[in-house]
């Protein structure tokens, strides 16, 4: 059974809110706010941008003169090389600071609602949907690997210098690379179609042609992100935070990035076939159960209510929330004698 994180703020519009629907707890929530973060975050986003360029440019004159060749020369879409493979993951990771000084800038308050109904990451919550991500990611590994046994078609991989150095880049990098696309794609594009449209579908459905597009994908392989990128929105919007989806997505990425540091994935794929698309869709539709189970087990805050201030000369009452008891003035503590209309 899961529980709303219960607040006592006056800086925030009594009501009930899901996920999509947090930057409605401002009362200074206009229409055109959500554009206004979004035209700083791409200023932003580009100023970071500019500023590595200008760092990678002298960082390559001060090697010597071989330093420009090499820079001339790099494909930045061969992520089997460890520069190129660097560049592409930190001007993803750009995203995330953008994001989030825009949104500390000009929209919600605290800038937290951006990663749960909680206002915050809720680490323990985190840990479990990571835990339970990998997990199934072994089991689907697994099951790769011996059914390429039983075929005949063992596993080579090949480690060297270059394998090691790249792994170390994996771990270091795409985890964060994961975070700033979900708190773009999965949070500030989620809490912008939900700060004009209530119901959640269009919330859920109208950001993943861009997923889609932010990806060099074709045919199977977009329907492919298609599917996953809906999935991961239901998960934001039943969990009521980033993180079961940031989780997915880290494994996912660290896995298949990893396999091809040692040759056992083929980094330059734009396309999958029928059977890998199958395969991909039945483990994105466990881990949606697997975390439905989580939930209910957990009982994991999805919404957040805000309970209006009571009167001053109100006696204190007690209210219980998903991190356990905590104290709320006034009579207004029990959610369901609130005089305000829920909000979704």
């Amino acid at each position: 059974m899961s529980h709303p994180h219960v607040v006592v703020d006056p800086h925030e519009v009594p009501g009930t809110y899901a996920y999509h629907r947090l930057p409605r707890t401002s009362p200074r929530t206009r229409w055109w706010r959500p554009l206004l973060v979004g035209l700083v975050g791409v200023a932003v986003f580009v100023a970071l941008l500019a500023v590595g360029a200008v760092v990678v440019l002298l960082t390559a004159l001060a090697s010597g003169p071989g330093g420009l060749d090499a820079l001339g020369t790099l494909d930045i879409a061969d992520l089997g090389d460890p520069l190129a493979f660097t560049l592409a993951m930190l001007s993803i990771i750009a995203m995330l600071p953008a994001a989030v000084l825009a949104t500390w800038l000009l929209g919600a308050r605290p800038v937290g609602l951006l990663a749960s109904v909680a206002g915050r990451v809720r680490w323990g919550w985190a840990a479990r949907c990571l835990a339970l991500s990998a997990a199934l990611a072994l089991v689907v590994t697994g099951g790769d690997l011996a059914l390429a046994a039983l075929q005949g078609e063992a596993w080579q991989p090949r480690v060297d210098a270059t394998s090691w150095l790249m792994i170390g880049l994996v771990v270091l990098l795409v985890p964060a690379q994961c975070l700033a696309e979900e708190v773009v794609f999965r949070g500030y594009l989620v809490q912008t179609v939900g700060t004009w449209l209530r119901h959640p579908v269009f919330a859920l459905v109208l950001p993943v042609p861009l997923f889609v597009l932010g990806h060099a994908y074709v045919n199977l392989a977009m329907v492919d992100t298609a599917v996953w990128a809906l999935a991961m929105g239901w998960l934001v919007w039943r969990t009521g935070g980033l993180e079961a989806a940031t989780a997915s997505h880290v494994v996912n990425n660290v896995l298949v990035f990893s396999l091809g540091a040692v040759d056992l994935a083929d980094l330059d794929l734009v396309d999958i076939g029928p059977v890998a698309l199958g395969v991909s869709t039945a483990s994105t539709l466990a881990y949606l159960g697997l975390v439905e189970v989580l939930v209910r087990r957990t009982g994991v805050a999805t919404r957040r209510l805000v309970a209006a201030p009571p009167p001053p000369d109100a006696p204190p009452a007690a209210a219980v929330d998903a991190g356990g008891p905590v104290v709320v003035p006034g009579p207004l503590a029990d959610p369901s004698r609130s005089r305000t209309s829920p909000r979704s």
